[in-house]
């Protein structure tokens, strides 16, 4: 019986030696409870995410700002089409200058090009006579009407 209890110690005692170990080794030992713990990889994974949302809520805000409110637009009136104006696309991009009016569409240059914007797809933004026109005619129509008014007039 006593080399049962010697045996079962000694198993006991192995058994224990790691968890001995990282108390110090001495069943009386300290743990140290101030041990930190790195959270470099969890920080800059947050950080990171942080910039890269605050950036694009920053993009966002910013094209919806520079975008004309479209409740503030008006049909242009003839008077309002007329040689000189300027006219941009809803995001206030030239398209160029109206050179003049030929029937129900103004002819507008931008670099030597000409290009037939119809009289109902233009807009003013500002009270009056003077002030910049506005097409809600995407770039690629106008282009795309040039090219045909192009081909129409080489027939």
């Amino acid at each position: 019986m006593r080399k049962a209890l010697i045996l079962l110690a000694g198993t006991a005692a192995l058994a224990a030696a790691p968890a001995f170990a990282q108390v110090g080794g001495v069943v009386g030992g300290t743990v140290d409870t101030t041990a930190q713990v790195g959270t470099g990889a969890v920080g800059d994974t947050l950080t990171n995410t942080t910039a890269r949302v605050g950036s694009t809520v920053d993009r966002v805000d910013g094209t919806v700002n520079k975008q004309l409110d479209a409740t503030k637009l008006t049909l242009a009136t003839r008077d309002q089409v007329r040689a000189g104006a300027q006219v941009t696309d809803r995001g206030g991009n030239s398209v160029g200058t109206v050179q003049s009016i030929d029937g129900d569409n103004a002819i507008v240059v931008d670099g030597g090009k000409l290009y037939n914007i119809p009289l109902g797809s233009l807009y003013s933004q500002a009270e009056g006579a003077t002030g910049t026109l506005v097409t809600k005619l995407p770039r690629a129509d106008i282009t795309a009407r040039a090219q045909a008014g192009a081909e129409a007039s080489t027939r």
